[in-house]
């Protein structure tokens, strides 16, 4: 499933499609882990260019049982811990793109 940013914001991650799961809790996850994974490679390549378009939402899901914290498969995750998460990679690359 590939990924089409919102209009404007050409690096953002959007919103994924309802079809990719069925409650927003779960399509809100999957939107942090895609930003976690985003963030983690720019960092690792230590790039400031946007590389969301080598990721795709069904990586996201592929991704799902690093960041599983429960059997539950309607909370198989903690999505405000996935927001931090991705809250703090995200500003450790802009620091390092600021430089």
């Amino acid at each position: 499933m590939a990924i089409t940013p919102d209009a404007g914001e050409a690096c953002r991650i959007p919103r994924p499609p309802v079809d990719l799961a069925e409650t927003a809790y779960l399509r809100n996850g999957y939107r942090a882990i895609l930003r976690i994974l985003v963030a983690e490679r720019q960092l690792e390549t230590e790039t400031c260019d946007c590389l969301l378009g080598e990721f795709t939402w069904d990586i996201a899901l592929a991704e799902l049982p690093r960041f599983r914290t429960s059997d539950n498969p309607r909370l198989p995750f903690k999505v405000l811990d996935l927001y931090a998460m991705a809250d703090a990679l995200e500003a450790e690359h802009a620091e390092g793109c600021a430089e």
